[in-house]
């Protein structure tokens, strides 16, 4: 067999043995698997017969023992019961709350003799911003923050009076409200407390509706999401796509969207039995995105590649290819 160049390079650094499988005599799908692990998940011996659940129409499988597939990051999940929600899909924008955002001005008109902070520095609750002497005591006094969070403009300099006028803005954007906009098409199925997705920059960030306010003057309702930003990934302004989770429907089996790889035009995933990974053609149903039901094709039990199952799909199609001529 003539190996890609991805896996050839693991061979060579790594000895894996990739190998198709035999066919012929002796060869059967209900053999049973052999009991070993691969990155702590154990495969499980199968008394179910496969030959009526799925096609033969792969002669060949890849086989790598578990020290090869844990260094190469192949990694299995175990198929089972599990959730399909069906999805409301939301748009709107993510604002820092009005708690967390401050104007600061000083307590008494005065000259400002000294700005401690710069702009874009961070600074803790009752830090020292400025400090500033009062026209009618003659005694300097601190200006210190309200909150913590990060200086975002500052609006006088040292040497400068003032009588009341804001000195800096402060805000913390740990905790940022996505604010979705629902039209009245959806505004039965939205409520409190249901779970939301919130995507954005290409990641997928879980929370729930907390609350659900009118916006004036508008054709629609906002339905707020607190978003945990304590990584500072996202920022105030961002425009975010939402789904809501507007029912969770309970299903016999699913397997999570990662595994799917299209081999020769149809939908399957690789399922470990002992060392050996073999394509299986899927018959699907509903799927949210994340997850999918089975219908045919897979056990309840059985041990498939959820993470990098592409390297074993090259590897069949160069197997394939090679065959050919």
């Amino acid at each position: 067999m003539k190996y890609s160049a991805l896996f050839l390079a693991l061979l060579i650094a790594q000895g894996m043995a990739v190998a198709p499988a035999q066919a012929g005599p002796g060869h059967s799908h209900d053999e049973k698997p052999k009991t070993e692990q691969t990155n702590g998940v154990h495969a499980h011996d199968d008394d179910k017969q496969h030959g009526s659940d799925h096609d033969d129409d792969h002669d060949e499988a890849a086989t790598i023992d578990a020290d090869m597939a844990k260094r190469v990051g192949i990694e299995v999940a175990t198929a089972g019961a599990g959730t399909i929600e069906r999805h409301i899909p939301l748009y709107g924008e993510l604002v820092i709350p009005p708690n967390r955002q401050a104007q600061v001005r000083a307590r008494f008109p005065g000259m400002i003799t000294q700005i401690k902070p710069a702009v874009g520095d961070t600074v803790k609750k009752g830090e020292v911003l400025a400090l500033v002497e009062s026209n009618d005591s003659l005694r300097t006094y601190p200006v210190t923050a309200p909150i913590a969070g990060a200086l975002l403009q500052q609006y006088a300099s040292q040497g400068e009076y003032t009588a009341g006028e804001t000195l800096f803005s402060l805000a913390d954007s740990s905790i940022l409200w996505a604010e979705l906009k629902v039209f009245p098409a959806a505004m039965d199925e939205i409520k409190t407390g249901l779970p939301v997705h919130i995507e954005a920059r290409g990641g997928m960030v879980d929370s729930q509706i907390s609350h659900i306010l009118p916006a004036s003057g508008q054709p629609y309702v906002l339905a707020r999401v607190a978003l945990d930003n304590s990584n500072g990934h996202f920022s105030a302004g961002e425009r975010v796509n939402a789904l809501v989770d507007a029912e969770i429907i309970d299903v016999s089996l699913v397997i999570d969207n990662k595994a799917l790889q299209d081999l020769e035009g149809k939908q399957v995933v690789f399922v470990r039995e002992g060392n050996r990974y073999e394509p299986r053609p899927l018959q699907l149903g509903r799927t949210d995105g994340r997850f999918t039901e089975v219908l045919s094709g897979l056990h309840a039990a059985e041990e498939y590649v959820v993470v990098n199952s592409y390297l074993i799909k090259a590897e069949i199609e160069k197997a394939g290819a090679a065959h050919e001529h």
